[in-house]
């Protein structure tokens, strides 16, 4: 099983948000959706879409973009007639499906951006603790009959450094920590399904979260509840 788990060992906890509360229930019961990097491309959701998702640039005509100027030898090419054009590292020939949650570390300050999480990505959250990160990837791969890898996202201002693995700097504040599951070919749309019947048995049973930082500060949240409380 091909695993990236550095930076794992830095984790105290993942912790996963949902928009809805039928979203969040339904991912306890261990029915997940899965989604693709190209779906995040096509996202316009602010936090949740990235149209340079594990790719060097995307443009769609039909979402108003303005096509590149791209060359071919020493001639311009003729972009009249192309509706999108996808660029990815020449290494990274395939996508993956996605699972995407939040580390919550003793010195990565993601306590600082919880509100913005909150606001972006909905008030619905489940944990899980970092020691039980192994065995959920294991319950992924068992159920979807595909290779499952993981790790921490790496964050650049460069945009060649763009991949699976690493995303533009701005979204930083989110502190990501992936699954990877099978491959997929770079514009897939359709979204994976996994049933894990044991997912309730190693999440969290917490409903509320206290977050101190090394600023003094303390902040409280609680499930189903926009507002972070900051003393």
């Amino acid at each position: 099983m091909d695993r990236n788990v550095k930076g794992s060992e830095k984790a105290l906890a993942l912790i996963k948000f949902f928009s809805k509360e039928e979203h969040y229930l339904a991912f306890r019961n261990g029915n997940l959706l899965l989604r693709t990097p190209h779906f995040y491309r096509t996202c316009e959701d602010p936090g949740r879409g990235d149209r340079n998702e594990s790719c060097l640039g995307y443009w769609d005509k039909g979402l108003g973009h303005q096509m590149p100027n791209l060359v071919r030898g020493d001639s311009p090419m003729d972009m009249a007639d192309v509706k999108s054009v996808l660029i990815y590292p020449a290494d990274e020939q395939q996508d993956a499906w996605l699972q995407s949650w939040c580390i919550i570390g003793p010195h990565n300050n993601f306590e600082e951006s919880l509100q913005r999480m909150v606001d972006e990505f909905g008030s619905y959250f489940v944990l899980l603790s970092a020691k039980d990160i192994d065995t959920y990837a294991n319950l992924l791969e068992q159920a979807s009959g595909s290779a499952v890898r993981y790790g921490l996202v790496r964050y650049s201002s460069a945009p060649l450094d763009r991949s699976l693995t690493v995303k533009d700097y701005e979204y930083s504040y989110q502190k990501e920590f992936r699954f990877f599951i099978g491959q997929c070919q770079k514009g897939e749309t359709q979204d994976k399904k996994i049933q894990l019947k044991e997912l309730d048995n190693i999440l969290s049973k917490a409903q509320s979260l206290k977050l101190e930082s090394s600023s003094g500060k303390t902040r409280y949240f609680a499930l189903g509840y926009n507002k972070v409380i900051t003393t």
